[in-house]
């Protein structure tokens, strides 16, 4: 059963994939809030960015990547007037400096559109207002409906006393003005319940607008029966004979409280369905690999034997050579001096003199009887004394030398 288990979470990973798969096929409704001019989902801004041709005939169109005061002079010159820039995304966080740089930009003459959902702390206090917010993000209503409808309208004067309502079913995504300073801008839309959703802002020779439904220049909004008109009326307040119109990209890419960055390639190749699938697969198969590699095979370690003691063996094996050549009294010799080898070595007795207190002190220590001690002690003498000795003898100690060993 363990053997299956890894292929058994392999093919549950199969079929995740294989289902992940099928149903990414389906073409369901894009909810990316991107306002990319690039993306043609619902809630690019493909559509505006493609008119600004038709709104402003005689300008030439840009595109910046870059933070006010670091504009190449190919896409806006900081010097002139009579320009544009328009600038939408989901957070308005210029820094002190770059408020500023956008500030004496307006001075000479030109117009600065933005649109966003929020806008910084530094921003609001620049620019003497203060935001209340319709949609966090995500749903915060009991009735999730309301967050599904965006309804703006602009004010008369300038604008048209009628057909000046718009709206459309997608994401509300907006803000409102709770406060502004009225002696230096005044209101010209409104979303929902008559709330200042644009505003304007007269410095020098030119203006800020600032609006704060983004989602009215996406595709969704614009394509919307006559939304168009809201967007052609809006940017007709600005300077219809601008020489330059900019569509801004730093404001939309550039990450929270930071400086200027170009946006995460990772986070861009992530926006991709294609490549977002391609690495979960690749990521499926090598968990698969991992989890199939978790049994390790490895061949069998052999079982090691004890190392043994072989001295007692090759004492028997010298012993049967001498005894083979008849050398009865040098055999025994040799095995005398085994034996007191044995005695000093193990029970630490010298065997110098093998008395009484010999014979007493090696049965105590060894645990072998007196009777066999002495018989080996008798043994030793007799050997060292006569001349020769015959095989009965010497069969009969090594019975003897062999039944102590045992015990010991």
């Amino acid at each position: 059963m363990k053997k299956a288990i890894p292929y058994l979470l392999g093919s549950l990973l199969l079929l995740l994939l294989l289902a992940l798969l099928i149903g990414g096929n389906k073409k369901n409704f894009d909810h990316r809030i991107t306002l990319s001019k690039n993306d043609k989902i619902p809630y690019g801004s493909y559509v505006a960015y493609q008119s600004l041709s038709h709104l402003f005939p005689q300008a030439k169109i840009t595109i910046n990547k870059k933070a006010p005061g670091y504009w190449d002079e190919a896409v806006l010159d900081y010097d002139t007037g009579r320009q544009a820039i328009i600038i939408i995304c989901k957070d308005f966080n210029a820094s002190d400096e770059e408020l500023t740089e956008l500030f004496h930009f307006v001075g000479r003459g030109n117009d600065v559109l933005i649109s966003s959902y929020d806008l910084s702390n530094d921003a609001q206090h620049f620019f003497h207002l203060n935001l209340s917010y319709a949609d966090a993000g995500f749903p915060v209503y009991d009735n999730f409906s309301e967050l599904d409808t965006l309804q703006l309208g602009l004010i008369h004067p300038p604008f048209s006393k009628t057909d000046n309502q718009y709206g459309y079913p997608g994401r509300k995504f907006n803000s409102w003005f709770n406060t502004i300073d009225s002696s230096m801008s005044y209101v010209l839309g409104t979303s929902g319940e008559s709330r200042a959703s644009c505003i304007r802002l007269r410095v020098g020779d030119g203006s800020f607008f600032i609006h704060t439904a983004p989602l009215a220049f996406s595709n969704y909004f614009l394509l919307h029966n006559q939304n168009m008109g809201y967007y052609s009326q809006l940017l007709s307040s600005m300077d219809a004979g601008a020489s330059t119109v900019a569509w801004d990209e730093y404001y939309l890419h550039k990450p929270q409280n930071s400086g200027q960055k170009d946006p995460s390639p990772l986070r861009v190749l992530m926006e991709q369905p294609a490549f977002r699938m391609a690495l979960l697969t690749a990521l499926a198969g090598l968990i698969l690999f991992v989890l199939l590699g978790i049994k390790r095979n490895q061949r069998m370690i052999p079982v090691v034997a004890a190392p043994q003691n072989d001295s007692l063996d090759f004492v028997k094996t010298i012993g049967r050579l001498y005894f083979q050549k008849r050398d009865n009294k040098n055999l025994c010799q040799k095995m005398i001096v085994y034996f007191t080898e044995h005695v000093h070595s193990h029970f630490n007795i010298a065997t110098g003199n093998m008395d009484a207190d010999f014979i007493t002190r090696l049965s105590q220590k060894s645990g072998c009887s007196v009777h066999t001690i002495q018989s080996i002690t008798d043994y030793i003498r007799f050997i060292q004394e006569v001349p020769a000795v015959h095989d009965r003898q010497v069969a009969e100690f090594y019975q003897l030398l062999e039944r102590f060993y045992k015990i010991t």
